[in-house]
């Protein structure tokens, strides 16, 4: 009587436990929320990257949103946003079902976000007051570099960072206040945020022997989208390397 008792609190505990498991197994993401059309968010880095022609997105990273859609059969709605924060936001919002604007794989933001292979690269650039220079840290022991947050993974990759003092920036027009006025040495940006940086007081340099940083696409989490992302990004490194696909 004890055995068969025992026999059945243990086979009540693991069928509650079989139950409570089945309860929270998370419903499949769908590639797209809205069935057979692709949100597209792209940043307009007003660039070969992406840029807005004529009322259209053209551009390296529309032409691989385009790819994608032909890829899974469906029809494509891109937007164009101002910056990377608005497409973040977007794409945690489910607004878009696919996201580029050359974030890169070490950005802090992109956590709760699927993220494809590279499908680019760039460099780091130094933005610096008007008719400075600089180009390397190696020779620097003295003075404050500024970064960014989109900087932040990949600034101790940077040669010579360790001489100097490092400080934090999460507001860029900040930033280039203090490098005018000479409250820091210089700031370390990325390519987009360089250009943006570019005025009357301000100029930027390719960074010498630079860190690369990779670009990769966003879809939400867990989208089984991913997959034909990578395929799509795949066959586009494959072309701009001259290697026939067959």
């Amino acid at each position: 009587m004890k055995k068969t008792l025992l026999g059945i609190i243990v086979l009540s505990i693991f069928t509650a436990s079989f139950l409570t498991g089945c309860g929270e197994k998370k419903a499949d993401v769908p590639a797209t929320a809205e069935e057979g059309i692709l949100r597209v968010g792209i940043v307009d880095g007003k660039d070969r990257f992406a840029k807005n022609e004529a009322g259209a997105p053209v551009g390296i990273e529309a032409d691989l949103a385009r790819r994608v859609a032909d890829a899974g059969g469906y029809a494509i709605r891109l937007s164009l946003v101002n910056d990377s924060d608005a497409l973040l936001s977007g794409m945690l919002n489910g607004e878009y079902d696919l996201g580029f604007g050359r974030i890169t794989d070490t950005d802090q933001r992109i956590g709760n976000l699927a993220v494809s292979v590279p499908y680019g690269k760039g460099c780091l650039y130094l933005a610096t007051p008007k008719r400075n220079y600089l180009n390397c840290l190696t020779s620097i022991h003295t003075g404050t570099l500024g970064f960014t947050t989109r900087t932040e993974g990949i600034k101790d990759e940077v040669n010579g960072i360790d001489s100097i003092v490092n400080q934090p920036y999460t507001d860029i027009s900040l930033m280039s206040d203090d490098i005018a006025m000479g409250n820091i040495l210089a700031g370390l940006v990325t390519e987009r945020e360089a250009i943006s940086m570019i005025n009357d007081r301000i100029q930027a340099q390719e960074l010498l022997n630079s860190p690369r940083e990779s670009y990769v696409a966003l879809a939400p989490e867990g989208s089984p989208l991913i997959e034909t992302v990578n395929g799509v990004i795949g066959d586009f490194r494959l072309e701009q390397a001259g290697i026939p696909n067959e």
